[in-house]
């Protein structure tokens, strides 16, 4: 997040106490049919290996493919040891959360790999506000600023700002490049969320972010309907240019809502409500605009007590059962997370509701997701802090499995208190400014819930000789929940075979198919998956998941006897009792070629041309420069006397 809003900070009018604190501790949340929790280990992401610096405004996403792989992000300032500023940092977790790889989005300063230099981040030097979705393909979308500083510490500029779009493919694996979203200036404060229904809108991704307007900003939205590689024009959501901090969700229709803090567009006073946006159309129509909260009270920054900056920013979640906005609400004097819902499409909204169990301290930062019925809210709770300084602070946690109707009581998820006060920024703006950020962030599966937030237990461990302790870090900790009702669900994704094609009664080594089976269920699940070429049945394999398992299948599949002609290649899991999405039990893969026997040069007849190509590549290689894959037609990875006599052998033939 950019200073700038420190300066939208000092211009707010902030009402005097709108409700007596006896009705908010009679709105204490209801704790009936509530999700129990039990929380995991604190996970540092990045570890305390050199240069052991800040992660902040943290942000993570569960693949919808497979829930042991997580990803998450942070503004990483590892690159401030040598000089430079912070970057998005990207880690990526294959074992639910348990262990964590991690480095740098590429383009950042000093990277001269390929694909840093390719990026068009590569030409500035820093990046901020990061947020990461998935889609249901397994592609990461990772959002944030980029822009320039220059200049000292002490009297830094920053200049060209413009949100862009980073993506991952792969389950997150394999960069694959990053978009600027031109068309307007100055941007500010991203957020990003991806069409995951299965819809005719699947896989659109869908950004908003601030842009100026003359000395103030409002919030714009975007699109992309061809996987990130363009943006379509911004346009204002909500159209008066009231809107400022907004969030994006995406409910099971396709629908997308963008929440937003109101400020007046000419003066930058706070407004004093929250209102949400909805836009249909596949992202393209503002169908209408609702104040969903009127009046809130934004937080003072910084809170009582304490010296980092605090801010309302709401968050917004869907699923099957609504719209929820959450956000943290100063109206009674103390900072509170409150929660709203619409079960209309964003028409109406509930009056907020509590959500923090004792009013103790402050609560604030509320972070929101919902995965199979259950709802999940996190948030920085100050409730242990033992005096008026604000020098105590955990992470709380909730869920609800009835939609927001009640809670189970709040459970500490940080093991051991931190002091929010330790570090120091160390990048422009506002050097020198104590910072947790301005967010921290949420993802779930059905049985697992994975907070992300920034943590200074080990602030001290490294120590800059200019800002002191530097070492804030990025944890997560894994908390496992139990849905109102089992899910089931099983599915087969990422089929690939070692080649496509064969060649008919040509002895050959056998072809590798490959396909990870999954349980996205909530209970451990029995059933088989089967391989397929077109209507003949390859082989098949019973296996059993635990919930949230996933399993790699390979089997090693002889063509040899396979008559010539195209088969398209899948794997089917079978249906477990109960199942409804079944759209998942099946990964398609290639079409398998069969070949005409020595038809290198397929043309339905073997002559000189074929044993000519075989003759020419002889000796060859994967990685030679005669290499021709298909003269190697026993597939051994190598063009040999055998390949050759194959051909000669069949010299003359035709299908």
């Amino acid at each position: 997040m950019m200073g700038r809003w420190l300066w939208f900070q000092a211009l707010r009018i902030v009402p005097p106490f709108m409700l007596a604190m006896a009705l908010l501790l009679s709105a204490l949340p209801l704790t009936g049919r509530a999700a129990q929790a039990t929380v995991g280990v604190n996970v540092p992401i990045v570890g305390e290996g050199f240069p052991d610096r800040q992660q902040v405004e943290t942000t993570i996403a569960v693949d919808p493919r497979n829930p042991s792989i997580i990803v998450a992000g942070a503004q990483d300032y590892r690159l401030r040891a040598a000089g430079e500023h912070r970057w998005h940092g990207y880690y990526r977790s294959t074992d639910g959360g348990a262990t964590w790889t991690q480095g740098l989005v590429p383009g950042f300063p000093g990277d001269n790999s390929a694909l840093g230099i390719a990026s068009p981040l590569h030409w500035s030097n820093a990046t901020s506000d990061p947020v990461l979705s998935f889609d249901r393909q397994g592609n990461v979308y990772y959002t944030g600023l980029v822009f320039n500083i220059t200049g000292p510490d002490s009297s830094s500029t920053i200049s060209g700002n413009l949100a862009f779009v980073a993506k991952y493919t792969n389950d997150g694996a394999t960069y694959d490049g990053a978009t600027l979203i031109r068309g307007v200036a100055d941007a500010d404060k991203p957020w990003i969320a991806v069409d995951t229904t299965g819809g005719p809108n699947d896989g659109n991704v869908y950004v908003a972010f601030d842009a100026t307007i003359g000395n103030f900003f409002a919030t714009v939205f975007t699109r992309s309907i061809d996987g990130g590689k363009t943006f379509s024009a911004p346009f204002f959501a909500p159209t008066d240019k009231t809107g400022g901090l907004p969030g994006v969700a995406v409910d099971t229709a396709g629908n997308v809502y963008v929440s937003t803090v109101a400020f007046n567009n000419i003066t930058g006073f706070a407004l004093n409500y929250v209102q949400v946006t909805k836009v249909t159309n596949g992202g393209t129509v503002v169908a209408a605009n609702v104040k969903a909260v009127n009046p809130t009270t934004g937080l003072p920054s910084p809170l009582p007590g304490g010296r980092f900056r605090t801010f309302t920013i709401p968050q917004i979640a869907a699923d099957s059962q609504g719209v929820y906005l959450v956000f943290d609400d100063y109206r009674t004097g103390d900072a509170n997370v409150l929660l709203t819902k619409s079960t209309d499409g964003g028409t109406t909204w509930t009056s907020p509701s509590l959500v923090n169990d004792v009013t103790t301290g402050q609560q604030f930062f509320p972070t929101i997701t919902s995965s199979a019925g259950t709802l999940s809210i996190a948030w920085y709770d100050s409730r242990f802090n033992p005096g008026s300084t604000l020098n105590t602070l955990d992470l709380f946690y909730t869920g609800s499995i009835d939609a927001g109707v009640t809670f189970a009581p709040s459970v500490r998820v940080t093991s051991v208190s931190f002091n929010p006060e330790l570090v120091n920024r160390t990048d422009a703006p506002n050097y020198r400014e104590v910072f947790m950020g301005d967010y921290i962030g949420i993802a779930a599966s059905p049985t697992m819930v994975h907070p992300i937030w920034a943590d200074n237990r080990f602030a001290c461990d490294t120590v800059d000789a200019t800002y002191g302790c530097v070492d804030q870090d990025a944890l997560t900790g894994t908390i496992t929940v139990t849905p109102a009702q089992p899910v089931h669900d099983v599915s087969v994704y990422g089929f690939a075979v070692s080649r496509d094609f064969a060649y008919s009664g040509v002895p050959a080594n056998p072809v590798n198919l490959t396909v990870t089976a999954v349980n996205l269920g909530s209970i451990s699940e029995s059933f088989t998956v089967t391989f397929k070429a077109s209507s003949i049945i390859i082989t098949s394999q019973n296996i059993v998941l635990a919930a949230g398992g996933s399993l790699g299948l390979k089997f090693a599949w002889n063509t040899q006897s396979l008559a010539r002609g195209n088969y398209t290649l899948l794997a089917h899991a079978s249906t477990v009792p109960s199942e409804t999405n079944i759209a998942n039990n099946v990964a398609v893969g290639p079409v398998f070629d069969v070949k005409f026997q020595g038809d290198v040069v397929p043309d339905c007849k073997v002559d000189i041309i074929d044993i000519a190509t075989v003759a020419l590549a002889f000796g060859s290689t994967p990685g030679s420069p005669h290499w021709n894959l298909y003269s190697d037609l026993d597939d051994n990875g190598i063009v040999n006397i055998i390949d050759v006599a194959t051909a000669a052998i069949n010299f003359g033939k035709s299908c």
